[in-house]
């Protein structure tokens, strides 16, 4: 009986080994569960986050964006020497004024770098190099004929089309390449072209 038990054992064992359709996962150091290897809303998950991931990348990548300050912090936003919190603050730009315009040069991680600021009165608060928490800065949507832009998943039009934002609406910036935004709005992440920006919050851009 026990060597009858054991070897019905054994073959479970063999045969959960090579079913190709459970792979495991560590969930805890004690625990483990199983998912089947084709449930596509685990492979879209994973898939997703990777996407995102890939997005927002540590190393420096060069832009020309041109935004504006969306923080309402009454004590300023603040401009920092290095891409990070516990950098050197060189500039606080007001929040407390119409619109603050900024050109951003690059961006690194979750910071843009910005070479210029300005008011909308034509005043310059700020020239030079500083670093700015990406999220802190805007644009808004163009598409005025369209009365949307698409959303790309990579930089360059010919990717997939992850979705549409309505014109003339305000979108965080994430991140930039070249003449690209990474950019939020609402659920959706993801990048506009330069044609479906602008800078301006006060007016559209023609």
């Amino acid at each position: 009986m026990k060597s009858s038990l054991f070897f019905h054992m054994l073959l479970g064992s063999i045969f959960g080994w090579q079913n190709p359709h459970i792979v495991s996962i560590d969930m805890t150091d004690k625990q483990v569960a199983e998912i089947p290897a084709n449930n596509t809303d685990f492979a879209k998950l994973f898939n997703h986050d990777n996407h995102q991931e890939k997005q927002v990348v540590n190393s420096r990548r060069n832009c020309q964006v041109y935004a504006y300050t969306i923080d309402t912090d009454p004590q300023g936003l603040n401009v920092r020497s290095m891409p990070n919190s516990s950098a050197r603050v060189i500039k606080k730009l007001p929040t407390n004024t119409l619109a603050v315009f900024v050109d951003i040069t690059a961006s690194q991680g979750n910071w843009m770098e910005i070479n210029k600021a300005e008011s909308d009165s034509g005043t310059t608060l700020f020239q030079g190099k500083g670093w700015v928490y990406s999220s802190l800065l805007g644009t808004t949507t163009r598409g005025y004929e369209a009365r949307s832009v698409p959303v790309y998943a990579s930089n360059n039009n010919r990717s997939r089309v992850l979705g549409r934002i309505p014109s003339n609406r305000e979108v965080k910036l994430l991140s930039c390449n070249g003449e690209w935004a990474y950019v939020s709005y609402q659920q959706l992440q993801g990048w506009i072209a330069r044609i479906d920006q602008c800078g301006n919050p006060l007016t559209t851009c023609p």
